[in-house]
């Protein structure tokens, strides 16, 4: 459809100055047309009253790429799931990213970009940095030369079950090749080695730390719960920090006692993929709802699933509620609940909240579609 307008919502969008605001939002050919007290309408409309009201979702680590071993389709992880916009985090490299992007990025609904994976194979099998003739520099250059603006990061996993014997050294290169190429390195951080504390020294500004409060030995932590010094370092150079909750990468303990030292999480995202997105990850509103019963504030939640990734990922006129802004929108309700959720690791919480997904309203060109969703 052409135009629509959602009625009577509490938007939450804190970089435009909404923290459960009450405002109506026209849609016009595909962009966000204004943004008022009250739009008389009598054509096409949702009504959001009392229901919160965000941009659309922004998840930025999916592995949506069915030709790797963990990949499912990004509509499956992505619309389905109420994000209009997701990264697949380094499911493809420079030898299966031209499948990757004919087959699934060109016909998916959800708007999907790319984190490459510095491995020339990706994850089409697992241990793609145990060896450095995997790592083709030549070819990865020229694949993120071909399509600059839908390949906007870099990928490596630094964990002992990826590299294997090569211990610190494709990551190293990996950070160099990100600050020759001007684009963000992505680590997936997990078991030891190589140390996180040595991979931490070789970011720099604008890259991200994901699974960064995983829980597991020689994490973000020190054994006295302190926060590594490191971390501190890292932050201060502008290295940014992720949740990616994941099949084993996200403790609640661990993240409870990092915001009670005043190192909350910069980015909140899912690392969805086939072996958990029926569990325990389910979809970025579910970790929000985590995340929020840690202590992490409502609006700030969104801000860094919306805004954060839009921002620093160079997502043009995504991840706002804005006049000309892509009309990407969820409504959702937050329900009272008395609900036991699990982390990756076990640990559970008890939710008094939690985000129940309604509707997704997302566009392309001059066409915006809603999706209903099914809670």
């Amino acid at each position: 459809m052409k135009e629509l307008v959602i009625k009577n919502g509490l938007l939450i969008a804190p970089a435009n100055g909404f923290r459960r605001t009450r405002k109506d939002i026209l849609v016009k050919n595909g962009k966000i047309a204004a943004v008022k007290d009250v739009i008389d309408w009598e054509g096409p409309a949702v009504d959001a009253s009392g229901c919160l009201v965000t941009p659309g979702f922004i998840d930025i680590h999916t592995h949506c790429y069915p030709g790797a071993f963990l990949g499912l389709a990004p509509d499956v992880l992505g619309l389905e799931r109420g994000a209009s916009t997701i990264l697949d985090a380094g499911s493809t490299g420079a030898d299966t990213y031209e499948d990757f992007r004919e087959n699934y990025v060109k016909k998916s609904r959800t708007k999907v970009f790319t984190l490459l994976n510095v491995s020339k194979e990706g994850l089409l099998r697992g241990h793609e940095l145990d060896a450095m003739e995997k790592l083709d520099e030549a070819a990865l250059k020229a694949t993120l030369e071909k399509y600059p603006d839908e390949i906007v990061g870099l990928k490596a996993r630094a964990s002992a079950s990826v590299v294997g014997e090569m211990g610190l050294k494709p990551i190293k290169e990996a950070a160099r090749i990100a600050r020759e190429t001007g684009k963000p390195l992505m680590v997936h951080v997990g078991n030891y080695p190589p140390a996180l504390t040595e991979v931490l020294r070789l970011l720099g500004k604008g890259d991200v730390v994901t699974h960064a409060y995983h829980g597991k030995k020689g994490g973000i932590l020190t054994e006295e719960g302190e926060i590594i010094p490191e971390a501190k370092e890292a932050r201060e150079r502008g290295v940014l920090f992720d949740v990616g909750h994941g099949v084993a990468s996200f403790s609640l303990r661990v993240f409870e006692k990092a915001l009670k030292k005043g190192f909350d999480t910069d980015l909140v995202s899912t690392d969805l993929h086939v072996e958990n997105y029926e569990g325990p990850v389910y979809s970025l509103a579910a970790v929000v709802s985590k995340v929020v019963a840690c202590g992490e504030p409502l609006e700030d939640a969104i801000h860094k699933c919306t805004y954060v990734p839009a921002h620093h990922y160079g997502l043009t006129d995504l991840g706002e509620i804005r006049v000309g802004c892509v009309a990407d929108l969820n409504v959702m309700e937050l329900v009272d609940c008395k609900e036991e959720v699990q982390d990756s690791i076990g640990d559970t919480i008890e939710l008094s909240k939690k985000l129940v997904l309604k509707k997704t309203i997302y566009s392309r060109g001059e066409e915006s579609e809603i999706f209903e969703q099914n809670p």
